[in-house]
């Protein structure tokens, strides 16, 4: 009965929820060599599928010798990771194995365990960095090629302000589309100017992309999924959709006027159409709030008061309660949850959104943390920049990208013996940006 149920359980995640492309091709070519070495690589990063199937290949004995502890070692760590059917199974196969299996068992995933280094994958939002106020800023000129298509995108950009206000060492972080955007960005940024400090700084900033007249329509962004097949292809485990799919999505969040929140139980449309209420919210314009600071979420009646604070940081509740309890939140704010946040500047102006919440399928977030931990190199430094155990796991994978970055980021909190050997290294892989940012160092 349990093999049954372990063999089924593999056959419905090749089919409707397998991610892990290539080592899911191996293993459909019964390259199972391959094929455990790629599911293996992935474990680190805290990949449920990539353990199950390890679960799988040991019980089935695809590569490697029947082991019945070591399979239900992987089913512990996939159920750990998050995969929920493999704690029926996990524990199935445990009432099955002698005591002394069980110990073995037991120590297996222990030692799997500590071998994981992506612990906590879910990603907060980004926190804000203090810069310099930008004093000159050019824009960008729309890539013509770009406009005779009619593309619209956006471009993150990361880069070093100097003591005078100088940007210099500018690198794109993200895209879409990828390889569209890109030199106009840069050629833009260059010129840009920052209030001279006296200190340096990490600069980030992200462009949007429009043309006039020309709105983010959800019957275009619809259009262009299906067209595409992202939503598709990311469901059957592409890395390189998933990526793709949550870089659009990046676009569509941010310009819904939203705050969105993953809820698992929402539904998810079977024609893979994006959510109207994506495209519904009204922008609510910055509003002075004198005493509050950080972050609270709010609920509000039909006239848009506030009934409950539903959380808060730094301020405590009772705090934020005696601030907004009873009040108008905004003069747009409707019946509903809304998120109220300080912006870097710390003037006294918030920033208020109403919150949606959507099937983690429309989430930018799920889909670039999904590819990051099925191997996608972008993915994964996009990871980077957010998240210190994704920083560090590139490092000890001797990304230039990386250690450039975590070097400068290093040099400027004072560290530098350790900040000047990072950026050496990504030197010694002649990584361009690394030479040109320890020069302005």
């Amino acid at each position: 009965m349990y093999k049954s149920l372990l063999v089924s359980s593999l056959l419905f995640c090749g089919v409707a929820q397998a991610d892990l492309l290539d080592a899911l091709k191996y293993y459909e070519k019964k390259d199972y060599t391959k094929a455990q070495a790629e599911f293996a690589s992935l474990v680190p990063l805290g990949n449920e599928t990539a353990a199950f199937n390890l679960a799988v290949m040991y019980q089935e004995g695809q590569g490697v010798a029947v082991d019945l502890a070591k399979t239900q070692a992987y089913l512990q760590l996939a159920y750990s990771l998050g995969d929920k059917k493999s704690e029926r199974l996990a524990k199935a196969l445990y009432d099955q194995l002698p005591s002394s299996e069980q110990q073995r068992a037991n120590a297996t995933f222990e030692q799997l365990v500590s071998s994981v280094q992506i612990n906590n994958p879910a990603l907060d939002d980004e926190p804000e960095r203090p810069m310099p106020e930008a004093i000159s800023r050019k824009e960008p000129m729309y890539p013509m090629s770009a406009a005779r298509r009619g593309e619209f995108g956006f471009a993150d950009a990361r880069f070093l302000i100097d003591e005078k206000g100088k940007v210099q060492g500018v690198e794109i972080i993200n895209e879409y589309p990828k390889g569209t955007f890109d030199t106009a960005t840069k050629n833009a940024l260059s010129t840009w100017e920052y209030q001279a400090t006296g200190q340096k700084h990490i600069g980030r900033v992200s462009l949007s992309y429009t043309l006039s007249g020309i709105a983010l329509h959800k019957k275009r962004l619809d259009k262009l999924i299906k067209e595409q097949k992202l939503f598709d292809y990311a469901l059957a485990g592409s890395p390189s959709h998933q990526y793709l799919l949550g870089s659009l999505l990046r676009l569509v969040n941010d310009h819904s006027h939203a705050r969105l929140e993953e809820e698992p139980n929402k539904p998810f449309s079977p024609d893979f159409s994006l959510p109207a209420e994506l495209f519904q919210q009204k922008y609510l314009a910055p509003k002075k709030l004198a005493g509050f600071k950080g972050h609270a979420k709010v609920s509000t009646d039909e006239k848009g008061k506030v009934t409950a604070v539903l959380e808060s940081k730094p301020l405590s509740k009772t705090q934020v309660e005696a601030l907004l309890l009873g009040q108008k939140l905004h003069v747009k704010a409707k019946a509903g949850q809304y998120s109220i946040n300080t912006g870097i500047k710390n003037d006294g102006q918030v920033f208020i959104h109403k919150v949606l919440q959507v099937s983690p399928f429309y989430s930018s977030n799920y889909w670039l943390l999904t590819a990051a931990k099925n191997g996608h190199l972008e993915a994964q430094r996009l990871m980077a920049a957010r998240s210190d155990e994704w920083e560090n796991y590139m490092l000890q994978q001797n990304d230039a990208v990386i250690q450039t970055w975590a070097g400068v980021s290093r040099i400027l909190k004072g560290e530098q013996e350790q900040g000047h050997v990072l950026l050496d290294k990504a030197i010694a892989q002649q990584y361009e940006v690394a030479s040109e940012l320890k020069a302005a160092l």
